[in-house]
């Protein structure tokens, strides 16, 4: 299953952080998903073949992306800050065209187009899933959507926070184990981009809740 192959490769992304691997190794054990892409129509950049670290990553990465939205979706009608509400309204926006990207891409290479939702609601049925990549679980989500004020601009920016150093090392996975250029760029200007949003919501959050 894939989820179990990517939890696998989520547990040794830290050793393998800085390693080097090859296109040689990568293609040694591919799997049916990874064959797809390699037979898929060029189309796109046919100098560059993708693995199945590329697969699993836009695969993974889009029902992540989706835990974002709902999340940044409460915000607009509980949080009481203007600046957590532009906050999710950027997330919103960043990561929904990112969903939208990731299933572009899959299509390009004839791999079938993730379902957002339904695969978001399979992986929140996996703690071991949830807990490695981040993400809220069903009864954090329960407490956030019922709360409003500071406290829902507290939780939401640690929930984030959490779900955003997820992707982290998600991201830099790919950027170890992945050979598409398409995915090494998208990944790259992800990573930055989420990195930063991390330092943010953490001078955000140390300044509510020095005022909670």
């Amino acid at each position: 299953m894939r989820y179990r192959r990517v939890a696998s490769a989520l547990l040794t992304a830290a050793c393998l952080l800085g390693a080097a691997t090859t296109s040689a190794d990568a293609e040694a054990g591919q799997t049916p998903v990874a064959a797809a892409a390699d037979s898929a129509p060029a189309s796109t950049n046919p100098q560059v073949e993708s693995n199945n670290a590329d697969a699993d990553f836009v695969a993974m990465m889009i029902p992540h992306h989706q835990q974002a939205l709902i999340l940044s979706r409460l915000a607009p009608s509980r949080s009481s800050d203007s600046d957590v509400r532009a906050l999710a309204n950027r997330i919103d926006v960043e990561q929904g065209l990112e969903i939208y990207m990731m299933q572009s891409w899959q299509e390009w290479n004839g791999l079938e187009k993730t379902d957002p939702q339904q695969s978001y609601e399979e992986m929140l049925r996996d703690p071991m899933m949830v807990e490695m990549m981040g993400m809220a679980t069903p009864e954090e989500l329960d407490r956030l959507s019922a709360a409003t004020g500071n406290a829902f601009d507290v939780q939401y920016l640690r929930l984030m926070s959490k779900h955003h150093n997820g992707a982290i090392g998600m991201l830099t996975e790919v950027l170890t184990n992945g050979t598409d250029e398409t995915i090494q760029t998208w990944a790259t200007d992800m990573l930055a981009t989420q990195y930063a949003q991390v330092q943010m919501m953490q001078k955000m959050l140390d300044d509510r809740t020095q005022t909670s």
